[in-house]
């Protein structure tokens, strides 16, 4: 059955294949059909492949336009631009000047090592960015703290080409002694071939054992640093152990080994002109290296006298032989430090058991301009100025340290020896001809008596005292516990102040004793600038200041009559005043000096509202001057006699003999010969009857000015004034 059936299916299947192939020949078309049919297609094949060449045409011709839009747009966006930051007056200038400013940005000091203003204006815009990157000396200076990333410190030394290189690295905070001295050997060993080009390093380390690493670059300057101008060392540490450091504390205990002759300047020398140690010892540099110093700034932080051997302090015999290898110092300045006194002034025939200490000459500095010292004792000041032959002194800035009262040890741990005689520790009286500015700030009114009674400056311009007693600034009510300003004469040893011209007290009050002003401003008769800061008592020296003097003068001729003159009686030079937070000054006594001041000498109307009259004292004397020509000849017709009562008359003091030589050294005790003053009486009575006008005014925080007051006085003729608010406003 099977097979029977498979037959009968194919036979059908067999007979749908015909029907399907004969459908499949009557459909098929022909040739003619078909390429009659391609041809169409090629037509529009044809006409298709132009479109598409028309509109790609089209589509470059828009990206054309587009492209030109696009660039047109770019060109107006930078013009807008440039039209926005030509708005900033720092844009205005060209490149040359910002790069000058740029450079100004980086030689502040910031207190965040971490930021670097080179960056910062090299991401500003790309303007500032191009003038940044093609200038090196914007580079040139590379501030590090920690040496853990190297790679900005290199990038710094690869733009800055060839310039002159400052160096100020910092150990980190966080960093470990050891981490220290390995970031301090990375540093130096990145660093080293660019030391020929650094002109200033700054090391500061917590430490002491990383500074060794750079003593090999200094011991060989000629080739490492021959360029260094400025070199600053510093432990932060206030109470460093050099345990771990034995080579800086070798050569700092030397003594009596070293040679204290100059050394010769020769052609080895290094460029190096300031030095700043901080914790550091006094090691020993090459004296090459140090013999050019023109700047030397120490600080040492006070220590204990139980110190162990691994601790350092400063000793004036070591700072003796260090300067004598500096003979060309103009300024030194010591902060915070105050050296052991081991050391005595060497005189003849020296006989005194005094083997503990050092017998030296003076130290000879003859271009030694500045002495900046910060916390010493009054004791202290003469002591070590004895010790330096500065004749060219002309700045000393003092911060004056109150004596301890509760302190027994004081005089040894600071080195004197209370057995010895007195003169061994001094020359005599320590004269400065050219001294001409005066800085002392002191503690009350004893410390600042016995600072300079010792010393004489003949030619100072420039004096300010001021009062630092903290306590004192920080009690509200200040005018009941300021300190009285002590007389002159307690202060100098000579009063008189012929050549000073600027005076400015800070935080003291004046004495309300009758007279004391013109006590005091009668030695200063070229007075031209008068500062008072927090000062109480002021008003008694306003009084002073504006009080006059009436004189009269005699017409030619024997029938001729008198007029009257009015003039002041002290600082006839007076033209400018200053005052900040004095809160009894009043604008009644301002404005009472300035009238006193600023009103014309050619008014002699009878008028006498507005003219003080003359206080009367008793010691006065009426004096006759009489005007003399060019030829110095009496005029016979048309000469005229002044009389005037001067008031208190302050009469010179005696003519102190000359010592002799004293260590190499001539002491002088008194002033200067009377013959040689500035101002004669004849001169010095015309200024009084022709004073100066006022014409500069400051006024700061003082409660009972006003801001439209003191404006008023312009009209008087004060033609500056500043006035910068008050504590009732």
């Amino acid at each position: 059955m099977t097979p029977l059936i498979l037959s009968v299916r194919s036979t059908h299947n067999l007979d749908e294949l015909h029907n399907v192939s004969d459908i499949y020949l009557m459909n098929r078309r022909r040739r003619s059909s078909l390429d009659q049919e391609l041809d169409v297609l090629q037509v529009q094949l044809q006409t298709l492949s132009r479109r598409e060449v028309d509109f790609q045409k089209l589509l470059d011709d828009l990206q054309k336009l587009k492209d030109e839009v696009f660039h047109e747009r770019v060109v107006v966006e930078e013009k807008i631009l440039e039209l926005e930051a030509q708005k900033e007056p720092i844009n205005w200038l060209p490149p040359e000047l910002l790069e000058q400013v740029f450079l100004a940005v980086t030689n502040f000091d910031l207190p965040n090592s971490k930021y670097r203003p080179q960056v910062a204006v090299s991401h500003v815009c790309v303007k500032w960015r191009i003038i940044s990157l093609a200038s090196p000396r914007l580079w040139s200076r590379i501030i590090l703290q920690g040496f853990r990333k190297p790679d900005a410190a290199l990038t710094f030394l690869k733009r800055s080409g060839t310039s002159p290189l400052e160096i100020d690295y910092c150990s980190s905070v966080d960093a470990l002694p050891t981490q220290e001295c390995y970031q301090m050997v990375d540093m130096v060993a990145q660093t080293q071939q660019h030391f020929e080009r650094v002109t200033q390093l700054s090391l500061r380390s917590q430490a002491a054992l990383p500074l060794v690493y750079i003593l090999p670059s200094i011991n060989n300057h000629n080739k490492i640093f021959p360029r260094l101008r400025h070199l600053c060392l510093s432990i932060t540490n206030p109470n460093p152990s050099f345990v771990e450091a034995p080579s800086l504390m070798e050569s700092a205990d030397a003594t009596s080994a070293e040679s204290d002759s100059l050394a010769e300047p020769s052609s080895s020398t290094s460029c190096l002109s300031h030095l700043k140690l901080e914790q550091v010892p006094l090691f020993k540099f090459p004296v090459t290296f140090i013999a050019n110093i023109r700047s030397l700034e120490l600080s040492y932080s006070p220590r204990k006298m139980n110190s162990t051997r691994h601790d350092y302090y400063l000793k004036m015999s070591s700072l003796c032989r260090f300067l004598v290898h500096t003979p060309l110092l103009e300024e030194l300045v010591l902060t915070n430090t105050v050296p052991y006194f081991d050391v005595i002034l060497a005189t003849d025939g020296t006989s005194d058991n005094l083997d503990v200490l050092f017998q030296k000459p003076p130290v000879k500095l003859d271009h030694l301009k500045t002495v900046e010292w910060s916390y010493p004792f009054a004791v202290d000041i003469y002591r070590f100025l004895s010790l330096i032959d500065a004749p060219g002194l002309e700045k000393l800035d003092l911060w004056v340290e109150d004596f301890p009262t509760k302190r027994n040890d004081t005089l040894f741990v600071r080195g004197y020896m209370p057995t010895a005689p007195p003169h061994k520790y001094s020359r005599g009286i320590v004269n400065y001809p050219s001294m001409r500015d005066l800085s002392l700030q002191c503690v009350g009114e004893d410390t600042t008596s016995s600072v300079l009674r010792k010393f004489c400056f003949p030619a100072l311009e420039k004096v300010a005292f001021t009062n630092v007693d903290s306590a004192v600034r920080q009690n509200p009510e200040i005018a009941t516990v300021l300190p009285m300003f002590p007389r002159l004469e307690s202060i100098f040893r000579d009063p008189r102040l012929p050549n000073l011209t600027h005076l400015t007290l800070s935080h003291f009050k004046i004495s309300p004793e009758q007279g004391r002003a013109e006590a005091m401003l009668g030695y200063m008769p070229v007075l031209t600038s008068l500062s008072l800061d927090a000062c109480s008592g002021v008003g008694r020296l306003m009084e002073g200041l504006q009080e006059k003097v009436v004189g009269t003068i005699k017409s030619p001729g024997e029938g001729g009559g008198k007029r009257r003159r009015r003039g002041v009686k002290v600082c006839p030079r007076l033209e400018a005043l200053s005052f900040w937070g004095c809160q009894d000054v009043d604008f009644g006594a301002l404005r009472a000096v300035v009238l006193s001041r600023n009103r014309s000498n050619n008014d002699h109307s009878g008028d006498e509202a507005g003219v003080q009259a003359v206080m009367d004292v008793p010691k006065g004397a009426i004096q006759a001057v009489t005007r003399e020509d060019q030829a110095g000849k009496m005029a016979s017709s048309d000469h005229k006699t002044e009389e005037a009562q001067i008031g208190r008359k302050i009469k010179p003091l005696r003519k102190l003999r000359r010592l002799g030589h004293e260590s190499g050294l001539t002491c002088v005790l008194g002033a200067t010969d009377p013959s040689t003053s500035i101002v004669s009486t004849f001169i010095a009575l015309q200024e009084s009857f022709q004073p100066a006008s006022i014409i500069y005014l400051r006024v700061a925080n003082c409660k009972l000015i006003h801001e439209e007051e003191a404006s008023s006085l312009k009209d008087l003729g004060v033609g500056d004034v500043i006035w910068a608010g008050s504590d009732a406003s």
